[in-house]
């Protein structure tokens, strides 16, 4: 099983309840899918998950909400109204949701939605993992059915002790769904609910990350002449 960099790094984004970005929020930049033209992906059912995405409609534009500092509780933990966090790094935004439009299984008071442009092209929703699976997992089937693919895994988390986990998948073109536990920490989880869009700007994300952590100093490698066959697109709906 294969997890991006970038949505192990939004999973430990949404994981720390009212933590500001480190990064200023950068100007919108111009989108390379209109609006306008990115299909609606609304599921037909009804879950815990319904009052979130009513609002944070996958494929419109992103609403535009009040800044969080705005609308927190008195004790500074959780927020009164859907808002977002002002900062961010241009993809990613932290969107508040107060107590009664958050599903019981999840995990913190913020998701993270991703943007291209002002398009809402996928949203990262934080759970407590192997805790609330099971309830997650109902919910989203509520909404698309059962999955395509369902698997049972076998974690272990920091102290050794070996956790059973789910890991899920749907689809509803254009639109893709994934339910799992995260390494070493299977008492945190996260559902996926991505377009295509999102994927690439988290392949970018990945591909950053990545520059970023390569050692500076490492001798760059002499080009080789063998051709190496182009690297294959990753499926949609598929691990």
């Amino acid at each position: 099983m294969k997890f991006p960099v970038a949505g192990l790094a939004a999973a430990g984004l949404i994981g720390a309840a009212m933590s500001a970005f480190a990064a200023p929020a950068a100007p919108a930049a111009a989108s390379a899918v209109p609006p306008a033209a990115v299909p609606k992906a609304v599921p037909a059912g009804d879950s815990a998950l319904s009052p979130m995405l009513k609002l944070l409609e996958i494929g419109n534009p992103l609403p535009a909400l009040p800044d969080c500092a705005d609308k927190r509780t008195p004790d500074g933990r959780d927020v009164t109204a859907f808002c977002v966090e002002v900062k961010g790094d241009g993809i990613m935004r932290q969107v508040g949701l107060p107590r009664d439009k958050r599903p019981a299984f999840m995990d913190g008071v913020h998701v993270v939605a991703f943007v291209d442009g002002n398009a809402l092209v996928g949203v990262i929703v934080p759970t407590a993992g192997a805790n609330s699976q099971q309830a997650a997992l109902d919910s989203i089937n509520a909404l698309y059915g059962k999955p395509f693919r369902q698997e049972q895994e076998d974690m272990r988390d920091k102290a050794g002790k070996t956790v059973k986990t789910i890991h899920a998948g749907w689809m509803q073109k254009p639109l893709t769904i994934e339910l799992y536990a995260m390494p070493e920490e299977p008492n945190t989880g996260t559902i996926e609910m991505l377009l295509p869009r999102a994927r690439t700007l988290m392949a970018d994300k990945d591909a950053q990350v990545a520059q970023q952590l390569a050692p500076a100093s490492a001798p760059a490698a002499a080009p080789s002449k063998e051709k190496k066959p182009a690297p294959k697109p990753v499926k949609p709906g598929s691990w």
